[in-house]
Formats: structure tokens, C-alpha cells, sequence
């Protein structure tokens, strides 16, 4: 199950872990005791599950290494992948 942020009416943020369906529900503060709603935060660290390549970065260090000071490709069929 997944974890959830809410915040109270005091501004307290706490998470809790419940379902899906459950999520809209309101949920106890346990600071205060009130009764928070369920906000959207935005999760800062990025799971790269070992390999930190993804296909833009492959891309990118292809086309960055075919190309010359100016951007321009080194030859024609350049830039393909």
C-alpha cells in the first residue's frame, strides 16, 4: 500500500499508509487530533534502480559526441539512432 500525505486544518503534514480507495478519506492528525485532507506532494528523490540511463541521457551523449563545437553534425548520417 502506498503512503499518503494530509494536512490538517492546523497545518500539521503527516502521512499515512492506506489503500487507494481509502485515500480520500479523511485521516486523524496525531498532533493535534484533527482531521486532515489528503494534499499532493511531490516526491524528491527519483528511483533509478541501478542504471541511471535512460533513453533521452543515451540520446543526448550520442548527439552531444557527434557533434561539433557549433551543433552541427560531424557527417550526414549523424544523429540516428
Amino acid at each position: 500500500m502506498p503512503f499518503y500525505d494530509y494536512e490538517c486544518k492546523h497545518g500539521h503534514v503527516f502521512e499515512e499508509m492506506c489503500s487507494m480507495s481509502d485515500r480520500n478519506r479523511k485521516k486523524e492528525c496525531p498532533e493535534c487530533g484533527s482531521m486532515g485532507d489528503v494534499i499532493l506532494s511531490i516526491n524528491q528523490n527519483r528511483p533509478h534502480f541501478g542504471n541511471q540511463d535512460t533513453l533521452w541521457n543515451m540520446r543526448e551523449r550520442k548527439r552531444i559526441s557527434e557533434t561539433d563545437k557549433h551543433g552541427k553534425y560531424k557527417d550526414k548520417f549523424s544523429g540516428h539512432i
